[in-house]
């Protein structure tokens, strides 16, 4: 006598549709659509809820994810890079105003007097 599986099989249509929304989020990451990514993912996570699927499909699920996770690290060590020559680039400015003498005037204020 067999146990009933309490987990039905995933209707291969709904498992297309998590292969093509991870593939999607992809293509997104890839593109830098991080939105897109974000609203792939969380239409994808709405469909794994209480999901069966074999063994071959979630090694694929997994692959594709690892595919994002490296594109965002990808973005971030860029957006990193960015934000430091951007703090260079201040410092660097704040000097040349000093050298002018106008190391007072901070965030470009001007100060009356009456």
């Amino acid at each position: 006598m067999s146990v009933p599986n309490s987990h039905p099989a995933t209707p291969s249509d709904d498992l297309r549709t998590i292969e093509l929304l991870t593939q999607q989020a992809l293509d997104a990451a890839q593109s830098g659509d991080w939105d897109r990514v974000d609203a792939c993912y969380e239409a994808r996570g709405e469909r794994l809820a209480g999901c069966r699927m074999d063994r071959v499909i979630a090694q694929r699920l997994l692959a594709a994810d690892d595919q994002v996770r490296a594109a965002i690290l990808v973005a971030q060590a860029g957006l990193s890079s960015q934000l430091a020559e951007a703090a260079q680039t201040r410092r660097h400015l704040r000097r040349l105003r000093e050298c002018q003498g106008q190391g007072g005037m901070e965030h470009g204020s001007i100060h009356h007097e009456a």
